[in-house]
């Protein structure tokens, strides 16, 4: 009875450890059941190696999703391909919608703003994990030929691989390099450089040298010499005096010029001011003449246009009277001309006759 006891209390203990284990999975673990998540997959054209199934998604260092499958799209799309296919899944709530948009629309539309998705690696441990982040402007460069089950992000080359890809160009950049020519062409340099140091005269180089080491010491040993003269420290002292009476001069000169200098603003100011009045007297006065002007050339005009007119009106008068003028000037000049001839005619000549009247039977 005793041993049945036993066997009843450790059946009801195990019993009761097994509820309580299944209580705390549920309990710690209903996050995890419950969590809304997104299945999205992308095409990665280098090794994952580091990468597992459980790894880590990340977007700037925080945890947005798991790698749930690493494979190759020959075995789920049956395409030929290189890449290495990842499929993982994204937790909706680090996509929140807009309004009324469904999460997964949230994350379509994240995946059209420019989010990629590349390999990245924690420290030296080698541990690798997929990074997110929005990079709009680099495309993918992993050509697909199929139709993704699940969402397709596009994806970028690692730190890793851009690395290896930039120092496998140096080095193919360095493999061009004509290594054996810049050789020969440096012994053929250093070569020549043998020759010239050869062909130097170095015994004359040296003495010229020499002699113009002597020359600099003897240079330097005369330029001591002034200096420490007592003419040269005597002149240095005049010098100082000089310019001491000088800037004492210019102290004493000072207050002159700048009184001077002075007085010279007031009288432009009243030159200035002489010149303003003048100007707005002579303006009166200059635009009284000018009007009186203006009333004299009128009245020269009337005068003209009147002669103008008597002379149109009177054009026949007058040519008659010049006409008349000429006829007399011209006797003028005949009797002037018969009395230079004969002077004594205009006294004694006699009277002309009177001219005969017409008779009757000439009218």
């Amino acid at each position: 009875m005793t041993q049945n006891a036993n066997y009843f209390k450790l059946g009801l203990f195990v019993i009761a450890a097994f509820c309580l284990g299944v209580g705390f999975l549920l309990m710690f673990g209903a996050g995890e059941f419950l969590k809304k998540e997104i299945l999205a997959e992308s095409c990665f054209d280098e090794s994952v190696q580091g990468l597992d199934v459980g790894s880590e998604v990340k977007y700037k260092g925080v945890r947005i999703g798991t790698v749930k499958a690493i494979t190759t799209p020959v075995k789920v799309y049956q395409a030929q391909s290189q890449c290495v296919l990842v499929v993982f899944a994204l937790d909706l709530d680090a996509f929140p919608p807009n309004g009324n948009q469904d999460p997964a629309d949230a994350v379509k539309a994240a995946v059209d703003k420019g989010l990629t998705v590349y390999l990245s690696f924690k420290g030296i441990t080698g541990a690798a994990y997929l990074e997110t982040d929005y990079l709009p402007n680099i495309g993918d460069p992993v050509d697909i030929t199929w139709t993704p089950d699940n969402l397709y992000i596009p994806s970028r080359k690692s730190s890793i691989k851009r690395l290896g890809d930039a120092m496998n160009l140096i080095l193919e950049n360095l493999t061009e390099i004509n290594v054996m020519g810049m050789t020969r062409n440096l012994e053929k340099l250093l070569e020549t450089l043998n020759q010239k140091t050869a062909a130097l005269d170095m015994a004359g180089i040296s003495q010229r040298t020499s002699a113009m080491m002597d020359e600099v010491r003897n240079t330097s040993r005369i330029l001591s010499e002034i200096l420490e003269s007592p003419d040269f420290r005597g002149m240095i002292q005049d010098a100082k005096g000089s310019f001491s009476g000088f800037r004492t001069l210019v102290t004493d000169v000072r207050d002159p010029v700048n009184q001077t200098l002075e007085d010279l603003g007031h009288a432009a100011a009243s030159a200035k001011t002489l010149t303003q009045n003048l100007e707005a007297r002579t303006d009166t006065r200059l635009t009284a003449l000018s009007q009186q002007v203006d009333g004299l050339m009128e009245s020269l005009n009337t005068t003209i246009a009147m002669l103008e007119n008597l002379v149109w009106l009177n054009s026949d008068t007058i040519n008659r009277t010049i006409s008349n003028f000429e006829h007399t000037s011209e006797n003028l000049k005949q009797m002037s001309l018969e009395i230079r001839r004969y002077p004594a005619r205009l006294l004694l000549e006699r009277p002309p006759k009177p001219p005969e009247e017409p008779s009757e039977g000439g009218r």
